[in-house]
């Protein structure tokens, strides 16, 4: 117990680990997101509910993050010196900055070339301010993912700073999809089912042995699973079909997603024992 503290306080994360420019606005979240990956991990641990190797897997999946909104953070910062310069701004003399700004408003080759730059460049910076893909397109690689089904992973979308890659591919956020109840209420989101301290399996019609399998394996190993059937007179309504566009698996298949709300492991369909694959994937997963 009391090496297992030890590790536990060894561990950075937030501004600490990765210092960079304002740029992006990503500081916060990505603090947030070190915090939320690491928190479950450790209360898994010292509740006794997986093995310390677990806490292996928070540099692994969390470091190439890190890395990634510095660069980002950094190019992000480099994007700007064509807008600087296409407002005349870079000059060291006071009166030559003040003729090229002058010529934004001139109805000369120079200016149209100068207007031309200008609209450029700030179109360039929309990889600051739309960068949906850098804050959502983390793909965890560790032993508390389990991939051992899985294929290659799709690549990234050709400008994963922008795009959003949505997939159920083990080590990828969980896809939001609007749901509701039989009797119509507030609509809520796949994301609401999930986390709480606890892991989520998702399914579908014909999925009824995940739901039994999750409950069975839960009390087993001694940890929570929620599991939930997506779909038509189901559990919860795929009102506007988002999870069966989102889900990559067949009806019943699962998806089970970690207490932070990333996929840790997927099958396709229904499989002759449930439990016992169940049963497998967790243990890798928890270091039991």
């Amino acid at each position: 117990e009391i090496e297992t503290l030890t590790n536990i306080t060894s561990f950075c994360l937030g501004d600490a680990v990765h210092r960079h420019p304002p740029i992006n606005g990503l500081g916060s979240n990505t603090c947030i997101q070190d915090a939320y990956n690491l928190a479950w991990k450790i209360a898994y641990v010292m509740k006794g509910k997986s093995g310390p190797g677990l806490l292996d897997s928070f540099n692994l999946e969390r470091q190439p993050v890190g890395a990634t909104i510095v660069t980002r953070a950094n190019d992000g910062l480099r994007d700007h010196v064509p807008v600087w310069e296409a407002l005349g701004m870079l000059d060291p003399s006071l009166k030559v900055r003040q003729k090229h700004f002058a010529e934004l408003s001139d109805a000369t080759p120079e200016g149209v070339a100068r207007r031309q730059r200008l609209q450029k460049a700030v179109n360039n910076t929309a990889h600051e301010f739309h960068g949906v893909g850098v804050e959502m397109n983390q793909r965890y690689t560790s032993s508390a993912i389990y991939v051992a089904d899985e294929g290659p992973r799709p690549p990234l979308p050709d400008d994963p700073v922008l795009e959003h890659q949505i997939t159920t591919y083990p080590g990828s956020r969980l896809p939001h999809a609007w749901l509701n109840t039989k009797m119509p209420g507030k609509k809520f989101s796949t994301i609401d089912l999930a986390g709480h301290g606890a892991f989520c399996l998702f399914t579908g019609i014909g999925g009824s042995a995940w739901k039994e399998s999750a409950n069975n394996v839960g009390k087993e190993i001694g940890i929570d699973i929620n599991a939930y059937s997506i779909g038509w007179g189901q559990d919860y309504e795929d009102v506007y079909f988002d999870w069966a566009r989102r889900r990559e698996i067949a009806e019943d298949g699962c998806v089970l997603v970690r207490p932070d709300r990333f996929v840790v492991w997927r099958t396709q369909s229904m499989i002759d024992d449930p439990k016992a694959k169940l049963l497998r994937v967790l243990k890798s997963v928890l270091s039991l």
